[in-house]
């Protein structure tokens, strides 16, 4: 009964980390860099993607974004990325 109460607290310790380190924000676009894969907003936030991160032919510079993003090191990844109308 221990070990699984102490496995649960494990889990659960684990998903409101990685639940916590994600972040929003909004922002204009001021340079995208397709091959090198990073977006840059006009504050000078500076977004990095993978591969499974599709982003938009709709993203140009001038475009208002809203971006979730996960802290890397001293990067800002990208998990996902929308066009604001």
């Amino acid at each position: 009964m221990k070990r699984a109460l102490i496995a649960s607290i494990f889990a659960l310790g684990l998903a409101i980390t990685g639940v916590a380190s994600a972040a929003d924000l909004e922002g204009t676009v001021k340079t995208i860099q397709i091959n090198e894969r990073v977006m840059t907003l006009s504050d000078g936030t500076q977004l990095h993607w993978t591969e499974s991160i599709t982003v938009s032919q709709d993203i140009q510079e001038g475009a208002s974004v809203r971006a979730t993003y996960e802290p890397e090191g001293d990067k800002y990844v990208l998990t996902r990325i929308e066009v604001l109308k």
